[in-house]
Parts: structure tokens; C-alpha cells; sequence
């Protein structure tokens, strides 16, 4: 075979092979409509349903959004700030949620809400190395294009309605996405955590997506909130300090419990549930009480108690209470 043969021959089988690719790709975009849940409820297969709960909100009804892990769920009580300030708001927090799955998550927010905050819990921001980060960020690129990658495992329960478009995100999350937890369990040791010496480092593909979420924010006209609950498991100086930098290069508030109480009267031996990872009931009141003062210092959100288009919150913040047996 000559040269020019040989030439010829390789692209023939480079074509072969962008035209199978292309091919793969048309099949996975047109598959993917059938596995993508047709309502926001465990039972339909979506993932963490409290933390999208929001899709059964109202559109545009919500005017404070919170992302982050479980430490945000466990420490930010959207009830609480309705029965005292009749503010909306929602936790859209999931376990070892990263940047990156907040960022997508942020633009599905934005298909049905239009808040006005965005709150962005940080103790999500330090992770395990670069190459994790890059390969959680691929990841979450893939399944927000392919939502196939996400929901592979429906197969086994699809229905006749998976076949339609018809997509019904009407499930309500009564909480707004807290996650109630009444355990004392103490942290003794209170804050000397914070001279911990740990990894403060905050990767490059990290810092690259908080600057893409907070633009996506701003974007949609959102203020963006920086907030870290107390958390005697990750919270240090040096990575106060790293957030902060980054909080003063966007130019945006940030909010540490871990370095200022703010008067809180928050106390580790009666606020967490778990020896300091996670706050309980009472440390989550606090939290929230506190935000509640803070947003009338510095944003003007509407106090809805009054209007009766909002008048299932009453609803919710009342069996929420008899529920744990709050009243």
C-alpha cells in the first residue's frame, strides 16, 4: 500500500469513527427525555427531593436560595425566617454537595425561581485535589448535557408516562429543604478547632466555578451571600482566611459563624447533634434568627405573611411544628 493509499485509508476510518460518535450522541440525547424523572419525588427516582423541593414552589415565589451540603440543612431553617420576618426562602442543600453539582443545580433553580438571593454555603469548597475536581466537574457537565448518565439506573421502573415530555415537578417539601434534628450531642472542646492546622488550599477548578456561580447569580439579578455555619470537623483559620479572599475578590459578604457568634448566644455544648459536625434544632434557630436580622440590615425583601397568595407558608410552619411537637 503507498502513501497516498495509506492517507487515504486513515480517513476513511476517521470518518468512520466521527460518524459513530455523532451517532452516539443523537441516540443519547433522544433517550434521555425517557429517564429523566417526570416529577420531583423519591418514588420517580429524582436525587435528594428535599433539596428540590423548589420545583413544587410556586414559580418565582421564592426570594432566598441556599446551596450547600449537609451542614446548610442542618443549620438553616426557612420556616423559622417566614414566622418571623414572612420572608420565602429554600434550602437546596444535599450530603457532600460539591461547587460543581451547585452550580447546575443553580441553573435549574433559575428555570422555575427567581430569587433574589443566592446563599452559598462554603464548607463545600474544600476538596481532596485537583484531579478530583476536575473529574467531579466533567462529571456534572455530562449529566447536566446527558441526564441519562444521572438517572441510567430508572430502566427497571420506567412507565407508559416516561415516554411523554410531560414533565410535573409539583412534590412540596413542607420543611423548604431543613432537615430537623432535635439530638444534643456536645462539642467540649468549643472552638479551639479553629487553630487546626489543615489543607486550606482552594483548587483552581473550585475557584473557577464559584466565580461561575456567582456570575450565574448575578446574572438573573440575585445578590450572592458567602455563609459558613460553626463546624468543629472543617472550619480553621487558614480556610477562613482562603474564603475570604475570594469573598473580597468578587466582592461579595461573607458570613463565618465559625470566627464571630454575632451574638448568637450559640453554645457547642447544647447546639450540635453529632459532636460538632452538624447543629441541632436549637443551634439551627439560632443561625437562622440571626440571618433574619441580617437581611433586614442589608436587603429589602418582602414580608408576605400578610398576602394571601402565600398563605400554604402558614400551613407548612404549623405542621412542621406540631409534626416535631414544636407548639
Amino acid at each position: 500500500m503507498n502513501k497516498k493509499e495509506n492517507i487515504k485509508k486513515n480517513i476513511i476510518d476517521i470518518s468512520k469513527i466521527v460518524i459513530f460518535l455523532s451517532v452516539c450522541g443523537v441516540l443519547l440525547w433522544c433517550i434521555t427525555p425517557i429517564f429523566l424523572p417526570k416529577n420531583n419525588t423519591k418514588e420517580s427516582g429524582i436525587k435528594y427531593e428535599n433539596a428540590r423541593g423548589f420545583y413544587g414552589e410556586r414559580h418565582n415565589s421564592i426570594d432566598i436560595l441556599a446551596l450547600g451540603n449537609s451542614d446548610l440543612y442542618s443549620a438553616m431553617n426557612p420556616l423559622e425566617l417566614w414566622n418571623s420576618h414572612g420572608y420565602t426562602s429554600y434550602v437546596c442543600a444535599e450530603p457532600s454537595q460539591n461547587i460543581f453539582s451547585a452550580y447546575y443545580l443553580l441553573k435549574d433553580i433559575f428555570t422555575c425561581q427567581k430569587p433574589k438571593l443566592v446563599i452559598l454555603e462554603v464548607d463545600q469548597l474544600f476538596t481532596h485535589n485537583e484531579a478530583d475536581d476536575i473529574d467531579d466537574a466533567f462529571n456534572n457537565i455530562l449529566k447536566s448535557k446527558f441526564p441519562l448518565f444521572e438517572y441510567h439506573s430508572r430502566w427497571k421502573n420506567l412507565k407508559t408516562e416516561d415516554f411523554t415530555d410531560k414533565v410535573s415537578y409539583t412534590s412540596k417539601v413542607e420543611s423548604k429543604g431543613y432537615i430537623y434534628h432535635n439530638k444534643i450531642k456536645p462539642n467540649k472542646i468549643g472552638f479551639k478547632y479553629m487553630k487546626n492546622n489543615k489543607n486550606s488550599t482552594i483548587t483552581m477548578t473550585t475557584k473557577m466555578y464559584v466565580k461561575k456561580t456567582i456570575e450565574l447569580a448575578k446574572n438573573h439579578g440575585a445578590d450572592v451571600l458567602l455563609v459558613w455555619y460553626p463546624s468543629a470537623t472543617t472550619g480553621t483559620i487558614d480556610r477562613h482566611e482562603a474564603v475570604q479572599k475570594l469573598a473580597d475578590q468578587y466582592n461579595v459578604p461573607f458570613v463565618d459563624f465559625n470566627v464571630n457568634q454575632y451574638d448568637t448566644g450559640f453554645n457547642w455544648l447544647t447546639d450540635t447533634r453529632d459532636g460538632g459536625n452538624h447543629l441541632n434544632y436549637n443551634g439551627a434557630k439560632k443561625m437562622t434568627r440571626y440571618l433574619g436580622k441580617y437581611f433586614i440590615e442589608n436587603y429589602h425583601f418582602t414580608d408576605h405573611r400578610q398576602d394571601n397568595a402565600y398563605n400554604q407558608w402558614n400551613l407548612d410552619y404549623q405542621s412542621f411544628m406540631k409534626k416535631n411537637k414544636l407548639l
